[in-house]
């Protein structure tokens, strides 16, 4: 085992993880001249935000976007970062849609959309049922923590609901929703028919929280991380790639040191403090010597849904006008299928283009541990649904890749568990957490480099006050889980 800082010299902060998050707080100290280490298990910057080589042209590591909104914040982090998404950027406007028993519908939702668009019968049902949600709501009022299905029946009725966002969840997140909480349902859309219907009539909603525009490197996302690691590089920081955290060493409520796997050796480095973008379980099970029983417990109980890409390279100049399209019926066992050339049409070649098919998944399901070729054969039958007339003949090759911690899943009441865990890592005066993973929040791209600026500003002008940095974290996590 080594060392990696030389008695007597500055110990830096040490970043755990170069996803957005991380590579955006570990910029900004260099910026703010705060010594610092970046260090990340990958051979690549960006994380699940990064472009992954697909022979001679690259897709995204699932469809990526770095959202526009219409607050202050947003233009003012946008205007500090634009330099690193290269050169004339793209700005698209949303480009979403929902395929729905055998029609594709723009997202988010218009009713009128969908009520001309099913047969009339359902039309009927789907009016009906959302008049008996809203009488029995004004006489059961809701339960402090309810359910999404409760919160979806009550919101939209219960037609709607399954049409749109029942069947279609219980396949992403793999439990009843009776068993998720209503706060995925919140986090995911403003879920109730006046908002529908509000959009349908054209009247805005919150800027905060719905948006339409987006900004893109022509080269993909990877584009953006990459050209902020060199910045960070340059302005002194040091990152490390291939180089996984092994422990977290703390004496007493501070963090003394982060040791690192390096060119299979055991590396050891004093610090002034630590970000992590780790998943929190993970955290924990890094911090030497242990957290309080309790935390533990608490941690265990947090659980990631997993994800599989299925890249299929099609030989034909374009599929569909959509960036992504979200496959409700209950006959598909894929989640969604995005197109790379429609978000940057300079990342494939002419005649070529490329589907990124997404299929989630528990770890311990055999789905998993598939081989290649049973994932693409279950994907290319689900793809054969969609009506594009995608022939066997036309698939020139492809490629599948795995998300082991894809997304935090909300179980019922998992915020005891989350605040709890959230509450003892930050006991450690300098230990602060961001991002995805970090604060096991489904939050979005521009979210977690907004944060991963912000911690490093806080750090540079205040130090580490982790259990200010809670508060500030919990409420803004709160604003996610309304919706906002």
């Amino acid at each position: 085992m080594t060392t990696g800082t030389e008695s007597g010299a500055e110990r830096p902060v040490v970043v755990l993880g170069a996803g957005p998050a991380g590579m955006s707080a570990g910029w900004r100290l260099a910026e703010n001249h705060t010594p610092s280490l970046v260090l990340e298990r990958d051979a690549a910057v960006g994380g699940m935000g990064r472009t992954l080589q697909l022979g001679e042209f690259g897709a995204d590591f699932g469809p990526h976007t770095f959202h526009i909104r219409e607050t202050d914040e947003s233009r003012h982090i946008i205007q500090q970062i634009r330099p690193f998404f290269g050169e004339d950027p793209l700005i698209l406007t949303r480009g979403t849609r929902v395929f729905l028993q055998g029609k594709y519908y723009i997202y988010p939702l218009e009713l009128l959309q969908v009520l001309f668009g099913v047969r009339p019968s359902l039309s009927a049902r789907i009016l009906l049922d959302y008049l008996v949600a809203t009488v029995k709501t004004v006489f059961t009022p809701p339960k402090k923590e309810d359910s999404f299905e409760e919160w979806g029946v009550r919101n939209l009725g219960r037609t709607l609901y399954d049409l749109c966002f029942g069947i279609y969840s219980e396949r992403v997140w793999g439990l009843p929703t009776s068993q998720i909480s209503s706060k995925q349902a919140q986090r995911v859309a403003k879920l109730n028919l006046k908002n529908i219907i509000l959009r349908t009539l054209g009247i805005r909603a919150d800027p905060a929280a719905h948006f339409t525009e987006y900004m893109y490197p022509r080269a993909g996302i990877s584009a953006l991380y990459e050209n902020m690691a060199k910045r960070y590089c340059a302005c002194g920081g040091q990152l490390l790639l291939e180089s996984p955290v092994v422990r977290v060493d703390r004496e007493d409520n501070r963090i003394a040191a982060v040791t690192y796997r390096r060119n299979g050796r055991d590396v050891t480095i004093p610090c002034s403090g630590v970000v992590s973008t780790l998943p929190l379980p993970a955290l924990v099970r890094l911090i030497t010597p242990a957290l309080p029983d309790d935390v533990l417990d608490h941690a265990a109980r947090l659980r990631y849904r997993s994800l599989k890409l299925v890249y299929v390279v099609i030989n034909r100049e374009q599929l569909t006008d959509f960036h992504w399209v979200y496959l409700l019926d209950e006959d598909f066992r894929i989640n969604r299928l995005s197109e790379q050339k429609n978000v940057s049409p300079y990342m494939v070649p002419k005649g070529r283009t490329v589907l990124c098919i997404e299929v989630s998944c528990w770890k311990d399901e055999p789905i998993w541990s598939a081989t290649d070729e049973e994932l693409f054969e279950m994907a290319f039958r689900d793809l054969q649904k969609t009506g594009f007339g995608v022939d066997r003949s036309e698939v020139a090759e492809y490629h599948v890749f795995g998300i082991d911690t894809a997304y935090p899943v909300y179980e019922l009441n998992f915020e005891e568990h989350l605040v709890a865990v959230l509450k003892g890592v930050h006991r450690l005066e300098n230990l602060l957490t961001i991002g995805r993973h970090g604060l096991f929040l489904n939050n979005s791209m521009d979210d977690n480099v907004l944060l991963g600026t912000r911690v490093a500003d806080r750090i540079t002008s205040e130090g580490f006050d982790s259990a200010r940095w809670l508060d500030e974290m919990l409420a803004f996590m709160n604003l996610r889980f309304q919706g906002k």
